[in-house]
């Protein structure tokens, strides 16, 4: 078998492209959409730290919830069920901004390595600014870091902010809309894989279980 010398030119051309990013010369939109993708691709891990987190404590509690029904203790499941369906949505919502954040890094990085319109920016930016109105409530910490990679995209795009957490409706094209519909589907369907179904026993609706509640 053959050494793809090809392969190598590709990635060393790859490879001088992105040490051009750090060229002083660069265009400001340029050096804003490596920060922003910075601040993107920290936010995504931050993100699948949290839903790990999540697991572990849904673990926990759905333990409690069948240990509680063998103890005939009824009441105590339902408590215990109840915080795990807070944890599910929590989970969901969490899930859905991850998968639609990965959609927009991926975008941003094809835009930084080979080019391309300024109005292609627009769709990640639309993309932040919903994931924004979610990690508001779920992960404050992570919102704050999300506002800043906003504010670098549009301030080198000749956007004014006054206050780039208000309205998040505002602006979010309908490529952007797509994004995050499909995000929730996928996410959805990860809820589904990763959570155990509640015993029906207890009485909690699956849609108060992050099966289908809505995210924003």
């Amino acid at each position: 078998m053959g050494v793809n010398w090809n392969w190598n030119k590709e990635q060393e051309s790859i490879a001088d492209k992105i040490k051009k990013w750090f060229n002083p010369d660069r265009e400001p939109l340029e050096k804003k959409a490596i920060m922003a993708q910075y601040r993107l691709k920290t936010a995504i891990s931050r993100i699948n730290n949290y839903v790990e987190k999540l697991n572990e404590r849904d673990r926990e509690l759905f333990n409690n919830v069948v240990e509680a029904l063998m103890r005939r203790d009824e009441k105590r499941a339902k408590i215990y069920a109840k915080e795990t369906a807070e944890i599910r949505k929590v989970a969901k919502q969490l899930l859905t901004v991850q998968y639609a954040l990965e959609h927009a890094a991926l975008k941003l990085e094809t835009f930084l390595i080979y080019g391309g319109a300024i109005n292609e920016v627009g769709p990640v930016i639309g993309v932040m600014k919903q994931a924004l109105g979610i990690l508001k409530s779920v992960a404050p910490d992570i919102w704050i870091d999300l506002q800043y990679a906003v504010r670098e995209l549009e301030t080198a795009m000749g956007s004014s902010i006054v206050d780039i957490s208000a309205d998040i409706e505002s602006g979010l094209d309908s490529e952007a809309r797509k994004i995050f519909e499909e995000a929730r589907i996928i996410a959805e369907q990860k809820v589904k894989e990763r959570f155990a179904e509640l015993p029906k026993t207890i009485g909690v609706p699956e849609t108060e279980q992050g099966r289908a509640s809505p995210t924003a």
